[in-house]
C-alpha cells in the first residue's frame, strides 16, 4: 500500500515560529476532528494531539545502526520503495523500536504537518506531541490485529509490527483478506496512560522548547545558588587578600620612612617597594641575623630625625659588620646630636664625609 503525497511548502517555518509563542499546555489527549481541537478521555505523560491515521503512513523499518542521528539520516532510503513520491518530499518522522527489532517510522505530506502544527498552535496546545490515532491503540501478539470502531465509522487498527491504520468498513474487509485475514481483538479506549509511539512533531515542525520542569528548575536553583556561593567566596577571599596586602604595604611605607627617613615621603607600596629594593645592600650574601637587627635598630635611633636626615643609600661591610649610609643633612649641626642617639641605642656612629657609619655596640 502507497501513500500519494503532495509537494513540499514554505509553510511549516512560520507555523514553527508561531508555535514557539504558544502557552504550554498540561498533560492530556486531544483528538482533531473535522479541524477542529477536542479533548477527549484519556491520560499521557505530556499532552498529544491524535490526528486522523489515513493521512500518515506508518510502518516498521529495519534500521541497524548505532546512533539515532544515523537512523534519521538513513530513514528515507529505507523507505523509497514504500512511497509514490521522492523520499525528500514528504515529512518523515522516526519512532520508537518495536519488539521486532524495526524502528516506527511515518510518512506525512508537509503542508498537512504544518496546518496540524497550526491546529494545536490556535488550541493552546502548542508544545502537544502529534501522532496518528491508530498508534493510540497497543501493540497485538503475533498474527493478530487489535482495531476498535469510532464513532463516524472509521475503524482503527494497530498489527503487529506496531504500525498502524484507519480505513472505512469496506476498505478495511479488503486490506484485512489481503492481509490473510488475521484475528482481530477489540480494543475499548481508555485505560491505561497513552504511550506517545510516533511523535510527529519532528525537524522542521519540532515541539518549541520549553522552560525547565519543576525538578529541573530545583536543579537550576541549587546549582545558581553553588555558584554565588562560590562567587561570594571569591569575592570575599580577594577582598581579604587586598586587605592583607594594604596593610603590608602600609607596613612598608612605614618601615621605609623610618629606615630612610626623607626618602619616600608618599604612600604607593609599590613605590615605596621600589625605593627600598635600591637601598638594599648589593650582593645578597649577607647573614640576616646580623644586617637586620642592626637596620631595624639605627632605623629606631634616628627616626627622630626624619625631617632632617635623607638617606639616598646603604651599603653593608659583612666584615665589619657595620652600615655605611650616604645621607642629606638638611642641618648639618645635627651630626652631633645623630651619633648621641645611636650610641644611646647601644650603637656606634661617625660620620666619614657624607656618609655615616653605624656599627654594632663598641
Amino acid at each position: 500500500m502507497k501513500l500519494m503525497l503532495q509537494s513540499p511548502s514554505i509553510a511549516p517555518i512560520a507555523a514553527r515560529l508561531k508555535n514557539m509563542l504558544g502557552p504550554r499546555a498540561e498533560a492530556g489527549v486531544w483528538r482533531l476532528d473535522a479541524g477542529v481541537v477536542k479533548a477527549v478521555a484519556g491520560a499521557a505523560a505530556r499532552p498529544v494531539l491524535l490526528v486522523p491515521a489515513e493521512h500518515v503512513l506508518t510502518m516498521s523499518v529495519a534500521l541497524p545502526l548505532p546512533s539515532h542521528a544515523r537512523r534519521l539520516a538513513a530513514l528515507p532510503f529505507a523507505i523509497e520503495d514504500r512511497i509514490a513520491d521522492r523520499p525528500d518530499v514528504p515529512h518523515l518522522a522516526l519512532g520508537a523500536q518495536q519488539a521486532g527489532g524495526g524502528w516506527l517510522a511515518g510518512a506525512v505530506d508537509r503542508d498537512l504537518m504544518a496546518a496540524w502544527v497550526a491546529h494545536v498552535a490556535e488550541a493552546g496546545i502548542a508544545d502537544a506531541a502529534i501522532m496518528p490515532d491508530a498508534l493510540a491503540l497497543p501493540v497485538p501478539e503475533a498474527g493478530r490485529w487489535n482495531v476498535r470502531r469510532e464513532a463516524d465509522g472509521r475503524i482503527l487498527v494497530r498489527t503487529p509490527d506496531g504500525a498502524g491504520f484507519a480505513a472505512r468498513e469496506a476498505l478495511f474487509v479488503a486490506l484485512w483478506t489481503a492481509a490473510g485475514k488475521p484475528a482481530c481483538d477489540e480494543v475499548e479506549a481508555g485505560g491505561e496512560a497513552l504511550p506517545i509511539a510516533l511523535d510527529l512533531r519532528q525537524g522542521d515542525y519540532a515541539r518549541p522548547r520549553q522552560g525547565l520542569s519543576r525538578t529541573g528548575r530545583r536543579v537550576a536553583i541549587v546549582a545558581v545558588a553553588g555558584l554565588v556561593a562560590h562567587g561570594a567566596i571569591a569575592a570575599a577571599d580577594t577582598v581579604a587578600l587586598r586587605s592583607v596586602a594594604a596593610k603590608r604595604g602600609a607596613e612598608l611605607t612605614q618601615l621605609l620612612a623610618t629606615a630612610a627617613p626623607g626618602r619616600y615621603a608618599g604612600a604607593d607600596p609599590r613605590e615605596a617597594a621600589l625605593v627600598a629594593a635600591e637601598l638594599l645592600p648589593a650582593g645578597g650574601n649577607a647573614p640576616p641575623g646580623t644586617l637586620l637587627p642592626l637596620l631595624s635598630r639605627a632605623s629606631s635611633a634616628l627616626a627622630p630625625f626624619g625631617g632632617a636626615v635623607t638617606i639616598r643609600s646603604m651599603q653593608f661591610d659583612e666584615a665589619g659588620r657595620s652600615l655605611r649610609l650616604d645621607v642629606d643633612l638638611a642641618d648639618p649641626a645635627a651630626r652631633g646630636n645623630i651619633v648621641n642617639a645611636l650610641r644611646s641605642a647601644g650603637l656606634t656612629g661617625r660620620f666619614d664625609g657624607a656618609s655615616l657609619v653605624v656599627g654594632g655596640a663598641a
